[in-house]
């Protein structure tokens, strides 16, 4: 899908899109207790029958970080969707969301399920890393959000806050919290999720939300963009 097309079907959407929300909040909500089933519920032991692996479930403190760092995610969803969120969902973006979701919570569940290692300074470094992305996002998005409810801001281009120091710092909240569950999982191969999930904001979603607040806002969004990086600050 082009670039203009990807951003007509995001960002202009106006609709309510109550049943995509409603449906991506269930598919949430199923990630979660697939995660629970299997750190908690015996789920490694029967997928590990399913798949012939040898799999026993690891250090229970790990898991229980797992499934509450996986769970307080879920958690963020929700409020994003239903309160943050003011354009319309399209059920492209549901279904592509949708197998990203169920997938990341099954590759951290499994692969940091089975880890025997008891916790560490690794994980500790973590769950800093899950605290402090979790905040910049849920922050991030708060302020702005209260911003806007103002009358005399309707219509206008937030760049206070957080976005002071980069275009999109809820992304960069999410790809440091990921990076802080994928240290609790204590799994190198989880490493995939920040890896992908930095690709797909450097040439997908900035790209595409940038070329959006430049046609709504006009030359008010190039100055801001022109002394504001992209993402990381001082870096992209």
């Amino acid at each position: 899908m082009q670039r203009r097309d990807l951003q007509r079907s995001m960002y202009d959407l106006r609709d309510s899109s109550v049943a995509q929300r409603v449906l991506l909040a269930g598919i949430g909500a199923l990630c979660v207790a697939v995660a629970w089933w299997l750190l908690f519920a015996g789920g490694l032991h029967t997928t590990a029958g399913w798949l012939g692996r040898g799999w026993n479930p690891g250090d229970p403190n790990r898991r229980a970080l797992l499934v509450a760092a996986l769970s307080i995610y879920y958690i963020r969803i929700l409020f994003t969707e239903f309160v943050f969120l003011k354009r319309g969902v399209g059920w492209n973006e549901v279904f592509t969301i949708a197998p990203w979701l169920l997938c990341i919570y099954v590759l951290l569940a499994i692969s940091g399920g089975i880890n025997p290692r008891p916790v560490g300074l690794a994980t500790i470094i973590g769950i800093v890393l899950f605290v402090i992305g979790s905040w910049m996002n849920s922050y991030a998005e708060y302020a702005r959000h209260k911003w806007k409810l103002r009358p005399e801001n309707r219509g206008l281009l937030y760049t206070q806050g957080l976005f002071r120091y980069s275009r999109h710092p809820n992304y960069l909240g999410d790809l440091i919290s990921f990076s802080g569950i994928c240290l609790i999982s204590g799994a190198w191969v989880t490493a995939i999720i920040p890896i992908l999930m930095l690709a797909g904001f450097v040439f997908v979603n900035v790209p595409v939300l940038d070329s959006h607040l430049h046609d709504h806002y006009g030359a008010a969004f190039d100055e801001y963009a022109a002394h504001t990086r992209r993402l990381i600050p001082f870096l992209y």
